[in-house]
């Protein structure tokens, strides 16, 4: 989408950012730059994340001049192919499906799964940021590597005026934290991303903000043809022993 001015949102722990994150950042600002987009980026510190989305949003709202909102978690590898083709599709909230940083290290490895490389197991059984609208066959339906989502991962996520506008009814009016207030002109602080729970389950402020879509009849996608690469502390454990018994060593 030309003529774009996207606003990209930048929310971290520490004021640290994964180096493969930074080479994913620099290949998207060309690649907006030779799409005839424009882009400001915004970055805030914080532990309190759902404090964080909600003072980027606000800030957006704040902000005529931006067109969309893009989301990006900073421990994260990603094309920037991905936000391109996110703009081109004109979805008012979209974005990329990406595994957790989680795994199930007991699973079992099944003969289903004869041939596949470590890397091919860990892409089919990982689990996703993204639950499907099915059919009632219980099949995903997608058309140019785009499918109805009840619900998307913010961490390549983009979203347009219209997704904050629509579920403003849907979202408490704050006073701006102090530290915000400076950047927020119109003195309201709407809580898009505050938790909430549905049918009793506590749900993650990603999801809070997805229901609050749904509520206001609009619908959301994710692109689901992008490889992502979620870095996080992974879980190695062994005994020599067992691996030389598990390799046929010893008996």
């Amino acid at each position: 989408m030309s003529n774009a001015h996207v606003l990209i949102c930048l929310p971290t722990y520490s004021e640290e950012v994964h180096i493969n994150f930074a080479f994913s950042l620099l290949d998207l600002t060309r690649a907006l730059t030779d799409s005839g987009s424009s882009y400001e980026m915004l970055h805030v510190a914080s532990s309190q994340i759902v404090r964080a989305r909600n003072f980027f949003a606000n800030y957006f709202l704040n902000h005529p001049k931006f067109t969309h909102l893009l989301f990006l978690d900073t421990d994260m590898k990603f094309p920037a192919e991905a936000v391109i083709k996110l703009l081109a599709a004109n979805k008012v909230v979209s974005g990329v499906a990406y595994p957790f940083r989680r795994q199930d290290l007991g699973r079992s490895i099944s003969s289903a799964d004869t041939g596949l490389t470590m890397r091919q197991w860990l892409e089919k059984y990982a689990d996703y940021t993204f639950a499907p609208i099915t059919d009632k066959d219980g099949d995903v339906n997608f058309v140019n590597g785009f499918a109805e989502a009840r619900h998307i991962g913010t961490g390549v996520f983009l979203a347009q005026r219209e997704a904050f506008e629509a579920t403003i009814p849907f979202s408490a009016c704050y006073v701006p934290p102090v530290q915000y207030q400076s950047s927020i002109a119109n003195g309201k602080f709407y809580g898009f991303f505050e938790t909430i729970e549905e049918d009793g389950v506590y749900l993650g402020e990603d999801v809070s903000f997805c229901l609050r879509v749904r509520q206001a009849g609009l619908t959301i996608w994710a692109l689901i043809n992008q490889t992502v690469v979620h870095y996080g502390a992974s879980e190695v454990s062994g005994q020599y022993l067992e691996a030389m018994r598990l390799n046929g060593k010893v008996t």
